[in-house]
């Protein structure tokens, strides 16, 4: 996949003295301790050119705008002895479980923070869950599949790249993803069965982390992030939010959030003008009901934020919900935000989220 890295505003200050770059990347991959990292759970390779080595040289190839193939084609500038086959090598490798590599990420990342003294107990953590499109051209690409661009509104080849970040009030790190494709409406994928026979297939063990990978892709969105949330959790990656967009606000999702941790996580999101009903004040209602029947008695207006707002308490489902019922501006439309979190006040949800 191909990421915009031609701005990256957090890293401007390191990436201006092009001849210290790599000097200084190196550093920060030292405070990462990978090779530790790796060694603990038993990642590394038995021979060969170390795990560390490779993964560090590939994060800077992609820093440098290089590919593999380009980055060989020219000796690797003098820096390393070795050959292309080796990154293809770990990168296929059936065993190698990315997903728990990345995971020891931030718990490594939270522990550099606490021993220097740098956590800002003044913002909440936050999980936030999220999805976006990874659009693809080839056909024979493996599990690929037609998937629906909201913004272009239409179907395209490619994958839906779902991903766990998370937020201590400074930093936004990634945590966990997932790649997933769409069955559509005829359940073909939205491809003949000649494309689809001809895509790449290849056996994996049972219990690898790449056959498990490859059986994620038709799993259902909503089952992975809550296994994604749980996992980091379990792991030691600490937060007080749990932060999603409207296609993830469901009853379901909010009793999972809250079931972690014995309730210490609560959810914030928003949630669609739809026919999801909300029992407030002994009446069951759809969100556009409720601003019918509320808008002239509850209307507040916040000043900061340039907006007027409804509060509400109710349930959804079996999860009690506080319901916050925004209008920006001069807007027609009404937004959604609901929180697990009955105590919190407009403007910490509205600025949580």
């Amino acid at each position: 996949m191909d990421a915009n890295l031609s701005n990256l505003s957090e890293m401007g200050k390191l990436l201006s003295v092009k001849d210290d770059v790599c000097g200084k990347l190196v550093t920060y991959f030292g405070l990462m301790n990978l090779g530790r990292m790796l060694s603990r759970l038993r990642l590394e390779k038995q021979q060969g050119i170390g795990v560390a080595q490779l993964i560090l040289s590939l994060c800077l190839f992609r820093i440098a705008g290089e590919s593999i193939h380009s980055a060989w084609r020219r000796e690797f500038h003098g820096l390393l002895e070795t050959g292309k086959n080796c990154y293809y090598r770990l990168m296929t490798r059936v065993w190698m479980d990315w997903r728990l590599l990345l995971l020891r990420v931030p718990v490594r990342f939270c522990a550099i923070v606490r021993s220097e003294g740098a956590e800002d107990t003044h913002q909440p953590k936050c999980f936030i869950i999220d999805d976006t499109l990874i659009e693809k051209v080839g056909l024979k690409i493996e599990r690929v599949s037609r998937v629906f661009d909201h913004v272009k509104h239409r179907c395209v080849l490619g994958f839906k790249l779902q991903l766990l970040a998370f937020f201590d009030g400074r930093s936004t790190i990634a945590v966990d993803f997932s790649l997933h494709r769409e069955k559509g409406q005829k359940r073909d994928y939205g491809l003949s069965r000649e494309q689809r026979k001809e895509q790449y297939s290849k056996k994996r063990p049972k219990d690898s982390p790449a056959r498990e990978r490859l059986m994620e892709a038709d799993r259902s969105k909503l089952d992975v992030a809550i296994e994604m949330i749980r996992r980091a959790f379990k792991a030691g990656v600490t937060a007080s939010l749990v932060l999603a967009d409207s296609w993830y606000t469901c009853e379901r999702i909010i009793a999972e959030v809250r079931a972690i941790g014995g309730g210490v996580l609560h959810y914030v999101g928003l949630a669609k003008l739809g026919n999801t009903k909300y029992l407030v004040q002994g009446s069951r209602m759809a969100a556009e009901q409720l601003v019918a029947r509320y808008e002239r008695e509850n209307t507040q207006t916040c000043r900061k934020y340039h907006c007027q707002y409804i509060d509400l308490k109710g349930m959804l489902g079996n999860q009690p919900v506080r319901i916050f019922l925004i209008k920006y501006g001069r807007a027609r439309n009404w937004t959604v935000l609901l929180t697990s979190d009955t105590r919190m006040k407009f403007t910490e949800a509205f600025e949580a989220y």
